[in-house]
C-alpha cells in the first residue's frame, strides 16, 4: 500500500525516530515501511487493540526487537514523556474517542518530540480514488452494523481541525498523491468484486441488506468504468 506513495519515502527518511511508538499498528505494514527506510530508532513499541493484528505484526516484523502491547483502554501503562516519535497511520477513522487518544499521545510524547499522522482523505479525488472511498464507506458501514467503530474517510480540514483543537501544533503538512497508474485490470476488478460480495454475504439477513446491495452495485459499476486506487493521504508532523 505505502509503496504507492512515492513522496512518503522522503518524509519517512527525514524523521529522527529515537524512542518510537506506532499507535494502532494493525498488521505492521506501516511500521515495516518506516523501519525499512529509517534506522534512527533506539526502541520500538507497537500498540493495537486487536490481538490477531498484533500476531500478524509480530510475523511481519520478526527481525526487529519490538515491544508489542495489546490494549484497548487508556491510559497505557507507560510513563509520561517517554517517546521521541509517535505515528498513527490510517488509524484516526478507527478511533471512537479521538480527543482522548490525542490527549494520551500528548502525555506520552517528549517535550521536543514529534507526532506523525498519515490519513487518507476525501477531497480533490480522481474517479478511481472516489471508487475506493465508496468501497471504504461500505466496509465502514458494515463494520458499524457489527458493533465495530469504523468511520468514513475525512477531509484534510477535518483532520487538521481535530489536531489544532487538541492543542497541538502543525509543523509540516503535505498531501501525498498516489502514484499508482490506473488501468482497468480485469483481475483486479474481479478480485475487488469478490471482496465486495463476501462483505455482503454476512449481512444477508439484515434489514439493511437491500440498501447495502444497491451501494455495492454502484461501487462495482464505478470499478468497471474507472478502476480503483487508494486516495491521496494527508501527512502531518505535529508537536506540543
Amino acid at each position: 500500500m505505502y509503496n504507492e506513495y512515492y513522496s512518503l519515502t522522503r518524509l519517512v527518511k527525514n524523521l529522527n525516530l529515537g524512542d518510537y511508538l506506532e499507535f494502532g499498528c494493525g498488521d505492521g505494514e506501516f511500521l515495516r515501511y518506516v523501519l525499512d527506510r529509517n534506522t534512527s530508532f533506539n526502541t520500538v513499541t507497537a500498540v493495537d487493540i486487536n490481538p490477531k493484528s498484533i500476531e500478524k505484526a509480530r510475523a511481519t516484523l520478526a527481525d526487529v526487537d519490538i515491544r508489542f502491547i495489546v490494549q484497548e483502554n487508556l491510559p497505557l501503562d507507560i510513563e509520561a514523556d517517554h517517546f521521541s516519535t509517535i505515528s498513527l497511520s490510517n488509524t484516526l477513522h478507527h478511533l471512537q474517542d479521538k480527543p482522548a487518544v490525542l490527549a494520551e499521545l500528548m502525555r506520552l510524547i517528549k517535550p521536543q518530540g514529534q507526532i506523525v499522522i498519515t490519513e487518507m482523505i476525501n477531497n480533490d479525488l480522481t474517479e478511481a480514488e472516489h471508487t475506493y472511498c465508496h468501497f471504504h464507506g461500505l466496509r465502514a458501514e458494515i463494520d458499524r452494523l457489527n458493533g465495530i467503530f469504523h468511520d468514513i474517510t475525512y477531509s484534510s480540514d477535518e483532520i487538521e481541525n481535530l489536531v489544532v483543537e487538541a492543542g497541538l501544533y502543525i509543523l509540516k503538512k503535505e498531501i501525498l498523491l498516489n502514484d499508482k497508474q490506473v488501468v482497468l485490470d480485469v483481475e483486479e476488478i474481479s478480485s475487488m468484486e469478490t471482496i465486495i460480495n463476501e462483505m455482503l454475504q454476512g449481512e444477508i439477513k439484515r434489514p439493511e441488506f437491500h440498501a447495502l446491495s444497491i451501494k455495492a452495485e454502484s461501487i462495482k459499476e464505478n470499478l468497471r468504468q474507472f478502476g480503483i486506487k487508494r486516495p491521496r493521504q494527508l501527512f502531518l508532523e505535529i508537536s506540543l
